[in-house]
């Protein structure tokens, strides 16, 4: 199914999108069976509304899948990224990098700074998979529970504005139709405020705990490096090629590691991998595969119905208050919605797309920052959101405490200053 994606990027005729859906539809019903019962009856719920829908409102034959298409691209990256990753488990990067760990337990500031720099570095090509990776090689050594969210937390968030390896920004960006390169500075920044933020209110947090200063090794800077060359390969293939920066996230996703055993040359250990990435692939999709595809479906369909036209009312009310009270109008929007199980994926793209349909007083990057904004701050504080999840379970506490109780100050700060922060582009652009 990814191959195909990229594949229909280059051929531009009605049966190789005609095939496309039924590639999609197939793989959709794969997924399907093998989720579990509440997990099936969300995306079989999604699924059949929005075909109802397109039905009601007089689609037929293809036209009741319009949509079942529209994530793919993103659902590309979420499966092919690992594949990325590649180079680096083989070079043991990642290995050196978290067992630094073992040697700073007993020191409190230290601990965190590590835990906090491995997920920073991680994050931005590995997704929730950096997550995982980490939490894996720290479960057993007793890191205080609070200690640990508030570095996953502070760690994973800021990759979320920025990373062209995820759904905030992958989708945010082909809507709007805005280029990477345009809006990475605007992503870069605020990440970075955040980050000193992260770093201020942990200061406050631990202020009466002495801490030497933390060791940063060899293999800390290569993966920078690689991070920095994939960043770099990126940008410059955009401004070549313009192509979408999503295709070529797949692209290289496939490439980086095969250029990288043409060179290294150890088919063994490269089949094992490959053979590793295909078993985590086949058992943990199942449920991203399903949900994209449905919300794409799902999210297509709603905008022919008086939804559309509500919270277009809505957005125009909002905007003639002041920007700040459409920002928090949005975020409100899209966080009730996913406390409901109602994932971003749906309701971000209907948001912009009506954002975009109006005349407002409001710059593309705006819009854009504000939503890609609401998407991370709605998937750290939602609980059946799978950020949440995740980190809530490593810690082994309730979603609501982790998030409100434990790291509620840190998201309120980082709110209060991006509400400042989308007056400062609005300006700028």
């Amino acid at each position: 199914m990814c191959l195909y994606y990229i594949f229909q990027n280059f051929v531009n005729h009605p049966l190789v999108e005609a095939v496309y859906i039924v590639i999609c539809l197939i793989v959709f019903i794969l997924a399907l069976i093998k989720l579990p019962v509440r997990a099936k009856m969300l995306t079989s719920f999604l699924f059949t509304s929005g075909v109802m829908i397109h039905f009601f409102y007089g689609n037929r034959t293809f036209e009741l899948l319009d949509g079942i298409t529209q994530n793919l691209a993103l659902l590309s990256i979420i499966l092919l990224a690992p594949l990325i990753s590649i180079p680096l488990k083989q070079e043991r990067i990642i290995e050196r990098l978290v067992n630094n760990l073992k040697y700073v337990i007993d020191d409190y500031k230290r601990t965190y700074k590590s835990v906090f720099l491995l997920v920073f570095i991680l994050s931005p090509i590995l997704n929730m998979g950096s997550l995982r990776i980490v939490h894996s090689f720290i479960y057993d050594l007793k890191i205080p529970n609070r200690l640990l969210s508030k570095a996953y937390y502070n760690g994973f968030t800021p990759a979320i504005l920025w990373s062209p390896f995820y759904a905030s920004v992958g989708i945010v960006l082909v809507t709007a139709d805005l280029s990477f390169q345009s809006y990475l500075p605007i992503g870069l920044s605020f990440a970075t405020i955040q980050v000193l933020l992260a770093w201020m209110l942990f200061k406050g947090f631990s202020a009466n705990v002495n801490s030497s200063k933390i060791k940063i090794n060899g293999a800390f800077w290569l993966f920078v490096l690689y991070v920095f060359i994939i960043l770099l390969l990126l940008v410059g293939l955009e401004l070549l090629t313009g192509w979408s920066m999503l295709l070529l996230v797949s692209i290289l996703c496939l490439s980086v590691p095969l250029i990288y055993q043409l060179i290294r040359f150890n088919s063994q250990e490269f089949l094992s991998e490959i053979k590793a990435y295909s078993r985590q692939v086949k058992s943990f999709s199942s449920m991203e595969v399903a949900l994209f595809l449905s919300a794409g479906l799902f999210g297509s369909a709603l905008l022919h119905t008086p939804i559309d036209d509500l919270l277009r009312n809505a957005i125009l009310w909002s905007s003639e208050k002041s920007l700040v009270i459409l920002f928090l109008f949005i975020i409100l929007f899209v966080t009730v919605l996913a406390m409901v199980g109602i994932h971003q994926i749906v309701s971000v793209p209907i948001v912009l797309t009506v954002l975009l349909s109006l005349d407002l007083q409001m710059s593309m990057m705006s819009a854009a920052f504000m939503c890609i904004f609401t998407w991370m701050l709605s998937a750290s504080i939602s609980p059946l959101n799978a950020l949440n999840i995740i980190i809530s379970s490593c810690v082994r506490t309730n979603g609501i405490r982790v998030a409100y109780q434990w790291n509620g100050l840190y998201f309120i700060t980082i709110t209060s200053v991006a509400m400042i922060y989308v007056y400062v582009i609005n300006v700028i652009y």
